[in-house]
């Protein structure tokens, strides 16, 4: 709770990752959960771990009955709501999954769309439309490119990630409200012998 409130994101993970029966919805005097501490300060990583480690999103406090986003309103911390927002938007990291695959659905369309015949007229109206048009600096598109890379990056098929590590259980990825298993819980899951058998020398990658 302490390291969720003062935004101690890698304290957290260590946590959450390496000790088994953490118990993410232990609240204060107050009744406040680690959840609802992280985002009344705006530690939007802490939020985000907390919540695809499965803590209640639902929990209000035992004083004034407010849940999360209430308190996070009530606070002004915007960024903190666009993140959950977007979790919400995406609450399953998909690209953890075998059936995951490396492809920008939207590239397709905008290629087609990009190498279509225009007649002279269209032409004439784009470039005017180029010209005229002032270009501001802008938040990355929902979905957009940007998003497109991180997934590709992080998942299981990258090269940067395959080489070095391997998914437990690649059927069961992080998603949000689920109760992820610590690495202690998992080793008493599975076997010795199945462990080195599936990774031999690599890394163990949590994703159940």
């Amino acid at each position: 709770m302490i390291a969720a409130q003062a935004g101690f994101i890698s304290i957290l993970n260590y946590l959450l990752n390496y000790y088994r029966g953490v118990d993410t919805e232990v609240r204060d005097p107050r009744g406040f959960t680690a959840l609802i501490k992280a985002g009344l300060q705006g530690r939007d990583e802490c939020v985000s771990a907390l919540l695809m480690h499965g803590a209640d999103m639902h929990a209000v406090d035992l004083v004034q009955g407010r849940g999360l986003k209430d308190w996070v309103l009530r606070t002004g911390r915007f960024e903190t709501l666009t993140r959950i927002r977007r979790l919400q938007a995406h609450p399953v990291a998909k690209q953890f999954c075998e059936s995951y695959k490396p492809e920008w659905p939207e590239l397709k369309q905008l290629v087609e769309k990009a190498t279509a015949p225009r007649t002279s007229g269209q032409k004439l109206r784009q470039r005017l439309k180029e010209s005229l048009t002032f270009r501001f600096p802008q938040d990355p598109q929902d979905n957009g490119v940007m998003d497109h890379m991180v997934r590709i990056t992080t998942s299981i098929h990258s090269p940067l990630v395959a080489t070095g590590s391997r998914p437990l259980c690649p059927t069961s990825p992080p998603e949000m409200g689920k109760r992820r298993f610590a690495i202690p819980e998992l080793l008493e899951k599975h076997s010795t012998r199945e462990l080195e058998e599936t990774f031999g020398g690599c890394s163990l990658s949590v994703s159940c």
